[in-house]
């Protein structure tokens, strides 16, 4: 049941009111971030949702004079002390604003193999091309594996387009916005020869390193070419706990990365491990192979060279390494801010279509399908 307010209460100088739930409990509100918010068609546009008020040019200090819950407690009124206009603020705006910000995603961390390839998180092609219920249930398996499969899909270059372009719009880059790849030196990348490839992050030499990757073999006839998965969120967790001083380093220490080829130069660096204000982890960005030169004083060379040596180690141990067959039929979608992606070499003919997504656009597309599931069942 949505929450509800039972009382309201102006502070003794107007600057705060303080909202009572019908549960228990109470919050309170600063007035001027109350009038700032008001959700009024005066104060929001009903269409965009952007904000028409601007506190910023109001002449007297913003103080309130009553506050009150009206609609059944629904609703908060609140009128003000320097102007003719009542706010209306919602009480399940006000209630999820004081619960605080988006809750992090349920993640489920793995420093060994999750199970048996058969059993991998995967939903068939049909279910996530047919309808919102699989493509969130794909989503929703990236955001707590890091990874998730789509089985069955028809191996063409077309049908792999439409799938991916089921999560959102293709990123644009050096490499197109939709790539379709074999062992031809196309780029100047690892990954357009048949050498293994250890486990890495993608674009580390790009400021907005992409959020999501999808790989699908459309063709293959040879040996090998295994497709190696590590969660590196697990890394990184279990440094913090045996090593808080590389973790440190890790956390702080910004490291360049490049590309290079001709007419090409692009460069960027960030901490291997970057946190939020709170200290969780938001992105892994390693690749050993992409990593720039740089030089620091030696001390903190000796601290970072023992730092990323320790994250390189476990990342390249077999024992946390998923190691699984990508064939035709069957496509990977991974978060490329949390799993290292590798390849054990190969020989033979080998075609990989695939495309990268913005992170915020993964993102976007997984609360609008939630929204959309939540009023579905309301």
């Amino acid at each position: 049941m949505a929450e509800t307010i039972a009382s309201a209460s102006v502070g003794a100088d107007g600057r705060d009111v303080t909202v009572r739930w019908a549960s228990g409990g109470e919050s309170r509100f600063p007035a001027v971030w109350l009038r700032d918010h008001c959700e009024t068609p005066e104060c929001l546009h009903p269409e965009t949702l952007q904000r028409l008020v601007d506190v910023f040019d109001f002449e007297e200090p913003v103080r309130a004079t009553q506050a009150e819950p009206i609609d059944g407690g629904r609703t908060l009124s609140v009128r003000w002390r320097a102007e003719d206009h009542v706010s209306r603020l919602s009480a399940a705006f006000l209630n999820r604003m004081a619960e605080g910000a988006e809750r992090p995603p349920a993640r489920t961390l793995w420093a060994e193999p999750l199970a048996p390839e058969s059993d991998l998180p995967s939903v068939p092609y049909q279910a996530v091309m047919a309808g919102d219920q699989g493509l969130q249930e794909w989503l929703e398996g990236v955001e707590r594996y890091g990874f998730c499969l789509v089985d069955d899909a028809p191996a063409t270059p077309e049908a792999t387009r439409d799938l991916a372009e089921r999560v959102a719009y293709l990123r644009q880059t050096i490499f197109g916005d939709f790539w379709d790849a074999s062992a031809n030196m196309e780029h100047a990348d690892t990954a357009y020869t048949t050498l293994a490839i250890t486990p890495h992050t993608d674009s580390t030499y790009s400021h907005d390193a992409p959020g999501l990757q999808m790989f699908h073999v459309v063709e293959f006839d040879g040996e090998g070419g295994e497709s190696v998965l590590v969660d590196g969120f697990a890394i990184a967790e279990e440094i913090r706990r045996e090593d808080p001083e590389a973790f440190r380093t890790l956390s702080t220490v910004e490291v360049p990365a490049r590309y290079l080829e001709e007419g090409v130069h692009l460069e960027a660096r960030r901490p291997v491990l970057r946190l939020d204000s709170a200290g969780r982890l938001l992105q892994v960005s390693f690749n050993h192979h992409d990593r720039a030169p740089f030089l620091l004083p030696p001390e903190e060379q000796k601290a970072f060279y023992h730092a990323y040596g320790l994250f390189h180690r476990k990342a390249n141990e077999r024992g946390r390494q998923l190691v699984f067959g990508l064939r035709p039929g069957r496509v990977l979608l991974f978060d490329n801010w949390r799993a290292l992606h590798g390849r054990l070499a190969y020989a033979g003919r080998r075609r990989l279509c695939g495309a990268y997504h913005n992170r915020e656009d993964f993102e976007s597309r997984l609360r609008t399908l939630r929204e959309n599931a939540a009023r579905k069942a309301a």
